[in-house]
């Protein structure tokens, strides 16, 4: 079944898939017919059976499917006629999204695991494609309460330590590798990774409150609870796509930029 026919999805990606469009798919004859791979050499080989089961569920499930998050750009899946798979240092990928927020190919693992490589760099961002989906509706839930943007950098490879106490719940379902979200009521936490690469990876922490006045509360518990990375100042709110102040809080729901 395809995504945007299937009646048991949470709520909030239900709200974010009904501003989605749902272009053709690639049928499985078409890509058993072309399916080849490429070994890490640059080699061609063989398709692995695996690889090509995983394109053709991919495609029934994603293929085609296109929805906007920030941007205009949006997110689009499909193989777009090319039935490719590539042996990475995760295994064999194939890329299935274009992320039209970074301009940039996520690619897909058999598991439906995502992965993006950056500068050279390849890292696993998403447990899964109902994750990657999971994540952005939490955003757009909360995208435009009172907001506060902070940094966390941290060694290469490494995640912040967190300590759930005195923090939300771990929203288990949009929580991946490169994201990490903690909701309760009328508050919200999120970390991101934004860079792994260079000689230290970059998390950006954002905390939302439904209501100005306890955005300060969510910052010192969020504060309190990470460990194991050094905070920085960041003065720009993609959200918002403005410069602000490091620590100036954003009131998107009033007209605001700032308090």
């Amino acid at each position: 079944m395809h995504i945007v026919d299937d009646p048991c999805l949470s709520p909030r990606v239900a709200t974010l898939l009904a501003r989605a469009r749902r272009g053709p798919g690639m049928p499985a004859d078409r890509i058993r017919a072309l399916a080849r791979a490429e070994t890490s050499r640059g080699n061609e080989a063989p398709a692995p059976p695996e690889a090509i089961e995983a394109m053709i569920r991919f495609e029934e499930r994603y293929g085609g499917l296109w929805y906007p998050l920030l941007g205009s750009n949006g997110m689009e899946h499909g193989l777009h006629g090319e039935a490719t798979v590539y042996l990475t240092i995760d295994g064999w990928t194939f890329p299935g999204i274009h992320d039209g927020d970074q301009t940039w190919s996520v690619d897909v693992l058999p598991d439906e695991r995502t992965a993006m490589t950056l500068a050279g760099r390849p890292r696993v961002i998403n447990s899964s494609i109902l994750q990657r989906l999971e994540a952005p509706a939490q955003l757009s839930q909360v995208r435009d309460w009172p907001h506060v943007t902070f940094a966390v950098a941290t060694e290469p490879g490494q995640e912040p330590t967190v300590a759930d106490a005195g923090l939300p719940d771990l929203d288990v379902e949009a929580t991946g590798p490169a994201d990490r979200w903690w909701v309760g009521s009328g508050t919200a936490i999120h970390l991101k990774l934004h860079k792994w690469w260079g000689e230290e990876d970059v998390w950006v922490a954002r905390c939302f409150t439904e209501r100005a006045e306890n955005l300060a509360t969510a910052v010192d518990a969020l504060r309190h609870a990470v460990t194991g990375g050094v905070w920085r100042a960041w003065d720009w709110c993609g959200l918002c796509t403005h410069v602000r102040q490091p620590a100036q809080a954003c009131l998107p729901s009033a007209g605001k930029r700032s308090t």
